[in-house]
């Protein structure tokens, strides 16, 4: 009995003691200022509804006090504050607003700059010529042919044998470095042979009889020999290579393309799928 008369003692002591002190403060007043003047509130997202200058009751705690006068030409002014229990204090000054006016006019010339390095763009070798042949070889891996005035590559078989397309396409990308050209030449100066370029280069031979069948025979290929007096089998030649069946860069309809045959010294069609020798030029008349 005496126990529970403590128990109940206590509880009652408890009590009146919690009544007698303070409570806790768990608010704190925050007074907004700004300049200019006039600014609206908002605190952690939510609008105030009031201006500056301002008093908000505000949890203890860390806020987020956005302070901005819309479509006034000042930039909007956000601050962390932490509110404690009493009074706090926060000034703000808005700063101007940075906007894009409208272009200026242009400015004067300023003066030219320096001069650039030196280009370093190459030009293929041009032609070359003597006194004594039609064919005449000028030591970079080319021939010049005087009488048509284009250039070979000297070694009529560096590619071997392709279709129409790639023939072209290896003929294009041909340069100074390959299949033994030192020539300065670059990607976009070789070509095939057009199929009159062809007519032009085997005329002399057919005319000397330098094809299977003629009469007099003295034998395929047809090309003349350096001097162009006599067929090339009779030598001399600078040529190096040379094969039966060659693309020229001229089609026929769609699905043809002329070709050379040196065997019976003739330019027909064949099929552009067929696989035939490259034989590259640059230059002509």
């Amino acid at each position: 009995m005496m126990v529970r008369m403590l128990r109940v003692l206590s509880v009652v002591l408890a009590v009146e003691l919690l009544a007698v002190l303070p409570a806790h403060a768990t608010n704190g007043a925050l007074k907004v200022t700004s300049f200019p003047s006039g600014a609206t509130v908002a605190v952690d997202g939510a609008n105030t509804g009031n201006t500056t200058p301002m008093s908000i009751s505000l949890p203890v705690g860390t806020h987020v006090v956005n302070v901005q006068i819309p479509g006034s030409g000042w930039a909007p002014a956000e601050s962390t504050v932490t509110v404690v229990a009493g009074n706090n204090d926060l000034s703000v000054t808005l700063l101007p607003a940075l906007t894009q006016g409208p272009q200026g006019p242009a400015g004067p010339e300023g003066p030219p700059g320096p001069q650039g390095p030196p280009g370093t763009v190459t030009h293929a070798d041009p032609p070359c010529f003597d006194n004594t042949n039609r064919y005449v070889d000028c030591g970079n891996g080319t021939v010049t042919d005087t009488v048509t005035g284009l250039i070979w590559l000297q070694n009529a078989n560096c590619f071997g044998a392709h279709n129409y397309a790639a023939a072209n396409q290896a003929a294009a990308g041909l340069a100074d470095g390959q299949c033994g050209l030192t020539d300065g030449s670059s990607s976009g100066d070789w070509r095939l042979p057009t199929k009159s370029e062809w007519e032009a280069t085997i005329a002399r031979a057919v005319a000397v009889g330098c094809s299977f069948g003629a009469s007099p025979p003295k034998g395929p290929p047809s090309l003349t020999n350096d001097q162009g007096s006599a067929c090339l089998i009779e030598g001399p030649t600078s040529f190096a290579g040379v094969q039966d069946l060659y693309w020229s860069s001229d089609g026929v309809g769609g699905v043809g393309a002329y070709r050379m045959l040196f065997l019976f010294g003739v330019v027909n069609d064949e099929f552009k799928g067929i696989g035939l020798f490259v034989w590259p030029v640059r230059g002509g008349h």
